[in-house]
This record gives structure tokens, C-alpha cells and sequence, in this order.
């Protein structure tokens, strides 16, 4: 039995057809000229993400002068491995930053010039061999083609200003993917038929089943990658709203205490006091004192910590002395400084370990497949209707005669 619909109803049905269609063809507006704005500078974040992704991995294996004969070797002493930097010529004053490397090999310094601000150009780069104590390699930042590309994907090469823009258009991006889900969810219709991919379709069909399933399947993470690339590029403006959440932890002001004819203690007995204040910790990186008033900065590894290169445990020592100055213990953290815990792991994958990595790996491709086809779609979307306004004119001309 068909049951009729009263006129009432089938206002009211009509209504509603009319409003979704305009309510989509609004966000279908906005999802198109958000693409032409940051599809682009979106494509390059992706790809060069994607990269990224096994950044050390391919660095390693893609330099040759890096390897050493004995692979994971370990130095005797890391405090020998500082006076081969100390050797270095330098140009400005600064301090180096000593990484550990958790499974041994090339030991990789960094030379910060205290004039350089936050232009990471003037960064130096400095690769030890852990057992000859040969220099593998010196470059400025910049200068090796993963740092160049780290700086495409983070700041466009543009330094600072760039790294604003990047975060303004990682907001744009969050408004042009919802606005594209919204172009799917607000039509009538079951989510069988929104989820159906027409088989033998013509091209332009297929070119929107392409689009609407790739991005869908990539949303959640397009989505937590643009959302933390906002965060990372605008701290200025996320931590106030962080910090909303739960006070964030400043950065301590700890200085060591000169004493007469005191000497600075050894880079190997500043590991061993910073992995007796946390057992089973690892330490990763080590500020090495310049000053007399400098103290060691320790960044450690801890289990289950999402962030493993750049941990935040900090443990601050006296340069002289070894006391520990001050710590950053983020089981302690509130929400707020818990948040930017996470932020960078969730960005480049690494919180779920490979399986995180090669997600963002694959996912970084999908900016370029979504603006291909998205152009391809408009493209035809064009030409077919200047073909439409073609045919109408020369059938007004012919009912004219």
C-alpha cells in the first residue's frame, strides 16, 4: 500500500530539499575556494611530511659518510667526544647540545649561536664517529636536504613569518576538510548510498568517488595533523588557550654556583646523576655549560612517554657541584602542559610507534591525490557547463528563426 502525502507533508519535504541543497552548496562553496586558497601549501605540507615521517632513517641511509664501521658502537667517554667540538672554530658565542643516541652510532651535536635567535640557519650541525672520534660530518642547518625540507614543511623557508602562516593556513585546511564532509553528511540519503562507488562510471563519477573516498578514509588524521601543526606554528597563541586548561610549567631560572678553582664535572658523570634521579630513564640530549653560571640541561627518555626524541623530563644540574637545580617531571603535569606532551608525537606519528609513522607516511600522499582530482573535478564541472550554455544559446538562436 503507497501511502499519499498531503500537500502539508509534501511542503514541508520540499522545504527541506531546498535547504539541505543550499545549505550544501554553501559548504560545497566554501570547500572549493579554501582548496584554490591552501590546497597548494597543503600538498607541500604532505609530502614533505610524508618524508619526514623516517626523517633519520633516510638521512642515515642516504649519506654514506655517516655510517661507522661498527655499528651501535658507543664512545668510551662523551665528555672526549665534547673536546673534539671544542676544537671546532666557531664565529659567535653559543653552546652545544649533545644528542644520545639511544641505539648507538654517529653521535649528532648542534651548535646554537646565542646571536642567531631563532633563525635555525645559523644552527650547526656536527656528526661524530663514537669510536675514531672523527668528524662524519659539519653543515649548517640548511645545508643537508633534510633540515632544507624540515624548513619547506615547517615554515616555507619563509623563518618566523612563515611559521605564522603555515599555522593560519593549518586552521584554513581544518574549515576546508569539514567543509568538505559537509558537502557528503548534509544530503538526504543512507549511508549505504553516501559510501556506494559506481563501478564502469564515467570519468567524472569515478573522479568524485576517488575524492570523496580517499578523504574520508584520511579525515581523522588530516584532521589531528592540521589541528597540532596549528599549535606547534602559533604558540603565541595556543598556549593562552592551553594554558586555559591547566597552568603550563615555565621554564625554570636555575644557575649554577662558581666556586673558586672549581671545575666543571664530566659530561659522563652528568648522565649517570641524571639517570640515578630516574631509574630506567634514558638520557637523550645534554646542554653542555658554556658560562660559569650555566647548568646542564638533561632531556630523558622515561617508559611510555609519547614524545622520544625530544622528551620533555628535564633534570637541571650544577655544573660544579652536580646537584640537581630543578626538574620537569610531566607525570606531574596538568592538562594543559599534558596536551603539548602530546602534540608533537600525535603530529608526526610517533606516539603509536612505526604503526603511527607509516600512517602519516601514507596519509601525507592524500593531500596531492584530494587536489588533483578536486581540480579535475572542477575543471570538467566548468567545461561541461560552458557546453551547456553553448547548446541552450543555439537553441534560442534556432527557435528565434
Amino acid at each position: 500500500m503507497i501511502r499519499k502525502l498531503s500537500d502539508p507533508q509534501q511542503a514541508r519535504q520540499g522545504v527541506g530539499i531546498a535547504s539541505r541543497t543550499h545549505v550544501r552548496r554553501w559548504f560545497s562553496t566554501l570547500h572549493r575556494w579554501l582548496g584554490f586558497a591552501c590546497g597548494a601549501i597543503f600538498v607541500v605540507a604532505g609530502l614533505t611530511g610524508a618524508l619526514l615521517a623516517f626523517y633519520m632513517e633516510l638521512d642515515g641511509s642516504l649519506n654514506p659518510s655517516l655510517r661507522t664501521l661498527q655499528k651501535g658502537a658507543r664512545p668510551s667517554s662523551y665528555e672526549a667526544v665534547y673536546k673534539v667540538l671544542t676544537r671546532l672554530p666557531v664565529t659567535s658565542s653559543g653552546y652545544w647540545k649533545m644528542e644520545i643516541p639511544p641505539a648507538g652510532g654517529p653521535i649528532t651535536t648542534r651548535y646554537y649561536a646565542e646571536s642567531a635567535g631563532s633563525d635555525m640557519r645559523r644552527t650547526r650541525m656536527v656528526s661524530v664517529d663514537p669510536v675514531s672520534l672523527r668528524v662524519l660530518r659539519d653543515a649548517y642547518w640548511r645545508e643537508t636536504f633534510f633540515t632544507w625540507l624540515y624548513d619547506l614543511h615547517m615554515n616555507l623557508l619563509l623563518g618566523p613569518s612563515g611559521k605564522i602562516a603555515m599555522g593560519i593556513v593549518s586552521l584554513l585546511v581544518v574549515a576546508m576538510l569539514i567543509a568538505g564532509m559537509m558537502t557528503w553528511v548534509v544530503p538526504g540519503g543512507t549511508l549505504r548510498s553516501k559510501l556506494l562507488v559506481k563501478r564502469n562510471a564515467a570519468l567524472p563519477r569515478r573522479l568524485y568517488d576517488l575524492h570523496k573516498i580517499s578523504g574520508l578514509i584520511t579525515l581523522p588524521v588530516q584532521l589531528l595533523s592540521m589541528l597540532t601543526a596549528a599549535i606547534i606554528c602559533l604558540p603565541n597563541q595556543s598556549r593562552p588557550l592551553l594554558a586555559m586548561l591547566g597552568p603550563l610549567t615555565p621554564t625554570p631560572d636555575v644557575a649554577s654556583r662558581p666556586v673558586p678553582g672549581g671545575k666543571r664535572i664530566s659530561i659522563d658523570q652528568a648522565l649517570l646523576i641524571g639517570m640515578r634521579r630516574f631509574p630506567g630513564a634514558a638520557v637523550v640530549w645534554i646542554r653542555i655549560p658554556r658560562l660559569p653560571t650555566d647548568a646542564y640541561d638533561l632531556q630523558m627518555r622515561r617508559a611510555g612517554a609519547p614524545m622520544t626524541r625530544f622528551p620533555r623530563t628535564h633534570v637541571w644540574l650544577d655544573q660544579y657541584s652536580g646537584a640537581v637545580l630543578a626538574i620537569h617531571d610531566p607525570h606531574t603535569d596538568g592538562a594543559g602542559d599534558t596536551v603539548l606532551n602530546w602534540v608533537q608525537p600525535l603530529h608526526d606519528g610517533k606516539a603509536f610507534g612505526i604503526v603511527g609513522r607509516v600512517v602519516v607516511m601514507l596519509v601525507g600522499f592524500a593531500p596531492a591525490l584530494l587536489f588533483v582530482t578536486g581540480i579535475m573535478r572542477w575543471s570538467g564541472k566548468r567545461a561541461a557547463r560552458r557546453t551547456a550554455l553553448v547548446h541552450r544559446a543555439r537553441r534560442r538562436g534556432s527557435d528565434a528563426r
